[in-house]
């Protein structure tokens, strides 16, 4: 429920930025044909820059990114939920990955497992991140650690390489957790070797 809040909080404030533009500065009245000049100690400061365009207004990016976040995290059918979460993977902004992770404690095991099928979608260090703290954290279900490590394959990194190696030596993980890093392992193109 918290996560439902933030997410309707971040959509309001995006809201209220985007209705909030500067307005174009008022004319100024005609000036007196004598100005005075300053004084040495109140030098006129030059007026700040406006603020950039896409600061201030949310692209529809923003706004497709939050609608889906907050269909994801709304209390509703699983099948919708579900689909909104791997709608979230297709708008493919890194900024939802944090949302995915919280969505990993869902109570409801499909919500948990598009959750992880759409943070293997992004090809980025916090989603190598999440996948690796998926394979290790000792609460979660087999079936989503496996489904971490099919999916850090997908990462093209060497630190997720070795974190399928090392999932595959854990004696902290359970056997078919070992088995399939194993898998993974051998499915992995092998490492350059260095010129001879």
């Amino acid at each position: 429920m918290r996560l439902l809040l933030l997410a309707g909080l971040l959509l309001a404030a995006t809201a209220a930025r985007a209705q909030a533009r500067p307005r174009p500065a008022a004319p100024a009245k005609s000036a007196p044909a004598r100005e005075q000049p300053a004084p040495a100690s109140e030098a006129p400061t030059p007026p700040p820059p406006p603020p950039s365009e896409a600061s201030t207004a949310t692209g529809p990016d923003d706004t497709a990114l939050l609608r889906t976040l907050l269909w994801a995290m709304k209390p509703a059918p699983e099948e919708v939920r579900a689909i909104a979460i791997e709608d979230v993977a297709l708008l493919g902004d890194a900024r939802a990955l944090d949302s995915l992770a919280a969505l990993l404690w869902d109570a409801n095991p499909r919500i948990q497992q598009a959750a992880l099928r759409a943070v293997a979608l992004f090809q980025h260090p916090r989603a190598e991140e999440i996948l690796g703290n998926v394979v290790r954290h000792p609460r979660m279900p087999d079936a989503l650690k496996i489904q971490a490590l099919n999916g850090l394959i997908f990462q093209r990194t060497s630190t997720a390489r070795r974190t399928v190696q090392d999932a595959a030596l854990d004696a902290r993980l359970t056997a078919p957790v070992q088995n399939a890093a194993r898998t993974v392992v051998a499915q992995w193109e092998p490492a350059p070797t260095a010129p001879h």
